[in-house]
């Protein structure tokens, strides 16, 4: 139960800690962070609340369940039924640890990739020949034509960034919403397994 209890413990404090990690955008990092609606941030507040919650009624439920236990070894009561079981709440939580991992570290496609490093050399290719321009006296038509293209592939890194981010959002909440049916499901588990030892 120990095991279990401390890393739901640890996922609801690696999520707080860990969200923050989407607004930057690993491998080609943004300059600039992803705006969050209120709404939004009440919405992912709302759910690591739920977690947080869950977490302490599976504490409370593991507690439950290991003083159940140790009365029922002490009144010499056979709990080979239950060893399975036991052994199943003792492994709850390890696949979380994981989905935390992933949660924590969104990671641009290969494409998006492949595609920022190509967009970012360009860039720095145009600023270039924009100083080149500029040190040479050219044209004013020469150097605002130049820098309509750089405006350009800034403006799609940031559409880049900003569908990353998106996605990397989207993701975050989806798996939340995973953490907490799979937290849900453990506490009913445990909630069952303490009304059989009870029954016992």
């Amino acid at each position: 139960m120990t095991r279990r209890t401390v890393g739901l413990i640890s996922i609801v404090l690696v999520l707080v800690v860990g969200f923050g990690a989407l607004i930057t955008v690993p491998a080609v990092r943004a300059d600039t962070t992803a705006p969050v609606s209120a709404a939004d941030k009440a919405a992912t507040d709302a759910k690591l609340a739920a977690l947080k919650t869950l977490g302490q009624q599976i504490r409370d439920a593991a507690k439950a369940v290991r003083e159940q236990v140790k009365a029922a070894k002490a009144a010499g009561k056979d709990l080979t039924a239950f060893r399975a079981d036991i052994a199943t709440a003792l492994k709850g939580g390890r696949h979380m640890h994981r989905d935390v991992d992933r949660m924590r570290k969104p990671q641009l496609t290969e494409a998006e990739r492949t595609r920022m490093k190509a967009i970012k050399a360009h860039a720095l290719e145009l600023r270039k020949q924009l100083k080149a321009l500029i040190d040479a006296k050219a044209s004013q038509d020469q150097i605002d034509a130049l820098k309509a293209q750089l405006r350009d592939v800034i403006t799609e890194r940031e559409a880049l960034v900003k569908a990353f981010r998106a996605r990397a959002r989207a993701q975050f909440l989806s798996r939340l919403d995973n953490l907490i049916a799979d937290a849900t499901r453990e506490l009913t588990f445990l909630k069952g397994l303490l009304t059989r030892l009870a029954n016992n």
